[in-house]
């Protein structure tokens, strides 16, 4: 089996400042983080974060797609490979293990205290919600288009199903109470999801 080529030094450095981002705005909010204090927190010069990142608003976009990233939901990589069902099954566990991770928490809860800058909000639309929204409508689409759905309004379906997967797990935490469930409930959660939205549009 061939290996995967390894990163080079100049995106192992760009993987550093995104790391090092994430973190600051998670910890301080979007407002109080600089160029120069994410270039300290990640070993590098601000010349170099800058040459990565024109400004603060492509790193915290940056930072936003990469947690989407680690958590793979991109139709174009998988949606070929699987049969549709096999797909939202997929999709839908690896959304739900997104939405309930302390990152997603931690970056949403940033958002609404920044909740007056209309900017924050639109960066994090726009790099997280809304791009997976418009992947999951653009593969519903395709697979309406293929027979396998029966859909009269996509753009319902994809609020329909997105809404579903915002569970129980993910509003606790958002209000920093405990909560008990375990992976294996939120995919078995995520999984009984799909089974509803299939028994409402499956052709």
């Amino acid at each position: 089996m061939q290996e995967k080529r390894g990163r080079s030094k100049d995106e192992e450095k760009r993987g550093q400042i995104i790391d090092a981002a994430g973190a600051l705005f998670v910890e301080h909010g979007f407002e109080k983080v600089s160029m120069e204090g994410i270039a300290k927190s990640a070993g590098v010069s601000k010349q170099t974060v800058y040459s990565h990142f024109g400004n603060k608003q492509q790193l915290f976009t940056a930072a936003i797609d990469a947690k989407c990233e680690e958590y793979d939901l991109v139709p174009e990589k998988h949606g070929a490979e699987m049969d549709f069902e096999t797909y939202l099954n997929y999709f839908c566990t690896h959304l739900t293990s997104l939405l309930s991770s302390d990152e997603a928490i931690a970056i949403f809860r940033v958002c609404v205290r920044e909740s007056g800058n209309t900017e924050v909000g639109e960066l994090f639309w726009a790099a997280g919600p809304g791009k997976i929204r418009q992947r999951l409508y653009d593969y519903l689409g395709e697979q309406c288009r293929l027979g396998h759905l029966q859909i009269n309004n996509i753009e319902f379906a994809t609020s329909q199903l997105i809404a579903m997967i915002h569970s129980e797990t993910q509003f606790r935490s958002l209000l920093c109470l405990t909560q008990s469930k375990s992976p294996a409930d939120l995919e078995a959660y995520a999984r009984s999801c799909v089974q509803i939205f299939l028994k409402a549009y499956r052709s």
